[in-house]
C-alpha cells in the first residue's frame, strides 16, 4: 500500500473514531430538552441518553460475530455511520418524545458498531509494528471528537433544544470518507486441516472475557466521577458551568495519554495497563478528599489519562491474543463489558448506599480508591506470574 493510500485509509479510520463518543453529544442539552417536554419525568427524560447505550450492547455482539465473515467490514461501517447520522438528526424534525426515543434506538444501532469496528479495522489494516502508535493517535482523535460534538451540542441547544441533534451530522462525513477511502480488510484464511490433523474451529480465548469483565469493573468504579461530579461540586459551591469545565479536563487528559501511548506501550508493554490503573487511583483520591475546583480539575485530567492508557492497553493485548478474523468479536466483548458497567454503575451504588444508609456521594470515590487499588495489585501480581502471550497471527495454530 502506497504512503498516500495508507494516509487516506487512516483518515477514514480516524473519522470513525471521531464520532465514537457521540453518545455524549446531547448531554449538555438534557436540561433544554426537559424544558421542552415538562410533562416528562426526569428518569424518562434520561432515556434519550441511555437508550442508545442499551441498544448498542446486543448490536456490538451481533456486529462482532458477523464482521468480515457473513457481512463485509465496509458494509457494517457504512451502516453504522448512516444510522449514527440519520438516527441522530431525526429528533430535530419531530416534537413527539416517544418518536425521539425510537430515533435514539436507531442511533444506538450505529453507536454499537462504531467502537469495536474502529479498533478491529486498525488490527486488520495497519501493520503490527505501527498499531500501538495508531491506537494512541486514534484515542486522541476520539477525545477531540468527544469535545467537538459535546461543544456543538451545547452551543446548538442554547439556540433551541432540537438544534443539538444536528451535531450528529458529522456522521455523514464519516460515511463519505469510508465510502471512498476505506478498503475491505483481506480475509485471513485459517490453516487447512490434514487427514491426520483436521482443522479446528477457532475458539475465543478466555482472556478476552476476562478483559471484558475487568473493563466492566473499571467502568463501574469510574462512572460516578462523570455522572455525579456536578452534584459533588455543588457541595463546595461550584455551579454546573464549572462542572462542565472540570469534566472537559477528562478529555484533555485522555488526549495527552493518546499522544504518549505508542512510545509508552512499546517500552513497557502490558505494564502500561498498571500505569493507567495507578492514575485512576490518584484521581479517586483527589475526588474523595479535595475541597477546591483546581484539584478536581487535576483529578479529572488524571482520570482521563488513566482511562485512555487502560482502555488502549486492554485493546492492544486483546488484539494480540486472537486471530485477525476474531478481532471484531473480541473488541465487541470488551466494549459490551464497558457499556454494561456504565449502565449498572448507578444501580449498584444506589443499592449499596441505600442498604448501608450512606448519604455522602463521596462514598463512590472511596470505593473507587479501594477498587482501583485492588485491580492494580491484581494485575501487578498476574503480570509477575504469567509471561506475555505470543501474538497470534494468521499462520499460527488454529485454536487457543
Amino acid at each position: 500500500m502506497s504512503e498516500k493510500k495508507q494516509s487516506l485509509v487512516l483518515l477514514a479510520i480516524f473519522s470513525f473514531a471521531f464520532i465514537a463518543m457521540g453518545v455524549g453529544t446531547i448531554t449538555p442539552a438534557i436540561a433544554a430538552i426537559g424544558a421542552a417536554f415538562p410533562q416528562i419525568g426526569f428518569s424518562t427524560l434520561l432515556l434519550v441518553s441511555t437508550i442508545p447505550s442499551l441498544v448498542s450492547i446486543p448490536v456490538a455482539i451481533i456486529g462482532g460475530s458477523i464482521a468480515g465473515k457473513s457481512v463485509k467490514y465496509r458494509t457494517l461501517v457504512l451502516f453504522a455511520a448512516l444510522m449514527f447520522t440519520i438516527g441522530g438528526i431525526i429528533p430535530y424534525f419531530i416534537n413527539d418524545f416517544t418518536l425521539i426515543l425510537v430515533s435514539r434506538a436507531f442511533f444506538g444501532l450505529g453507536l454499537g458498531l462504531i467502537m469495536p469496528l474502529n479498533t478491529a479495522l486498525i488490527f486488520n489494516l495497519i501493520p503490527p509494528d505501527k498499531q500501538a502508535n495508531i491506537m494512541g493517535i486514534n484515542g486522541v482523535v476520539m477525545n477531540i471528537g468527544g469535545i467537538v460534538l459535546q461543544l456543538l451540542g451545547g452551543v446548538f441547544a442554547s439556540v433551541q433544544w432540537n438544534y443539538s441533534f444536528l451535531a450528529h451530522g458529522f456522521g455523514l462525513i464519516t460515511f463519505l470518507l469510508t465510502l471512498f477511502f476505506l478498503p475491505e480488510p483481506k480475509k485471513h484464511e485459517l490453516p487447512a486441516g490434514t487427514a491426520d490433523a483436521p482443522a479446528q474451529k477457532l475458539k475465543m480465548p478466555v482472556s478476552i472475557f476476562g478483559w471484558g469483565i475487568a473493563f466492566g469493573v473499571a467502568t463501574i468504579l469510574y462512572y460516578p466521577s462523570l455522572t455525579n461530579m456536578s452534584s459533588v461540586l455543588e457541595t463546595i459551591g461550584a455551579n454546573s458551568a464549572v462542572a462542565g469545565i472540570v469534566l472537559m479536563f477528562m478529555t484533555i487528559g485522555g488526549m495527552l495519554a493518546g499522544i504518549v501511548f505508542g512510545k509508552t506501550f512499546k517500552k513497557f508493554g502490558r505494564q502500561t495497563l498498571s500505569f493507567g490503573l495507578f492514575f485512576f487511583v490518584l484521581s479517586q483520591v483527589l475526588f474523595a478528599f479535595s475541597q477546591s475546583v483546581p484539584l478536581f480539575i487535576i483529578g479529572e485530567a488524571l482520570m482521563g489519562f488513566g482511562l485512555t492508557l487502560t482502555m488502549t492497553s486492554i485493546n492492544m493485548m486483546a488484539g494480540a491474543s486472537v486471530h485477525p478474523s476474531q478481532t471484531p468479536m473480541a473488541m465487541s466483548i470488551i466494549v459490551t463489558g464497558m457499556n454494561l458497567g456504565g449502565f449498572l454503575s448507578g444501580y449498584i451504588y444506589a443499592a449499596v448506599m441505600g442498604t448501608l444508609g450512606i448519604t455522602t456521594l463521596r462514598f463512590q470515590y472511596y470505593s473507587g480508591i479501594v477498587g482501583f487499588a485492588a485491580l492494580l495489585i491484581f494485575f501487578l501480581v498476574l503480570f509477575s506470574m504469567k509471561k506475555p502471550a505470543a501474538p497470534v497471527g494468521p499462520s499460527q495454530a488454529s485454536s487457543h
